[in-house]
C-alpha cells in the first residue's frame, strides 16, 4: 500500500500547481510570445505538475507492484497492465511523459502553442489522474 502521507503531500503540491496554472486560462500565443516571464511560469508549472503526477504514480508502482521501471512511459504501461488505468489513460500518460522530457531537455525548441493548448484545453487531464490516484489510495 502506498504511504498515504507521501501521496497527500504530493496532492497538496499538485493542487497548488494546478490552481496556479488555472490562473492563466484564456492566455493566447501572443501573450506568451510577448512575455518571457509568462513563458517560464508556464513551462515550469507544467513541468512540476507532470513531475508530481509521475512521482505519485511511481510511488504506487513501487509500493504495490514491486515492479522496476526505466522510464515514465514504463509506469503508464505497468498501471495499464495492472488495470489501475485504461489503455486511453496509458496513452495520455505516455504523452505527458514525453512532454515532460521535452520540457526538461528540449526546452529551447519548445513550441509555445503547445503550452497555450495545455493551459486552455488540457488541465482537466490532470484532474482526471488526480481522481484516479485518490480513488486508488482511498483518499
Amino acid at each position: 500500500m502506498p504511504d498515504i502521507e507521501i501521496i497527500e503531500k504530493h496532492i497538496s503540491s499538485y493542487l497548488t500547481d494546478v490552481d496556479n496554472l488555472k490562473k492563466h486560462l484564456g492566455i493566447t500565443l501572443s501573450d506568451v510570445n510577448s512575455d518571457k516571464d509568462l513563458l517560464w511560469v508556464l513551462e515550469r508549472g507544467i513541468y512540476l505538475l507532470i513531475q508530481n503526477l509521475f512521482d505519485m504514480l511511481a510511488h504506487i508502482v513501487s509500493a504495490d507492484f514491486k515492479v522496476s521501471w526505466d522510464s515514465y512511459t514504463d509506469i503508464a504501461e505497468i498501471l495499464a497492465v495492472k488495470k489501475v488505468i485504461s489503455e486511453e489513460d496509458k496513452t495520455l500518460l505516455q504523452q505527458m511523459a514525453g512532454f515532460r522530457n521535452r520540457l526538461s531537455h528540449e526546452y529551447l525548441s519548445l513550441d509555445a502553442r503547445v503550452l497555450v493548448d495545455i493551459i486552455n484545453n488540457r488541465l482537466n487531464d490532470f484532474d482526471k489522474f488526480l481522481f484516479i490516484i485518490k480513488h486508488y489510495c482511498g483518499i
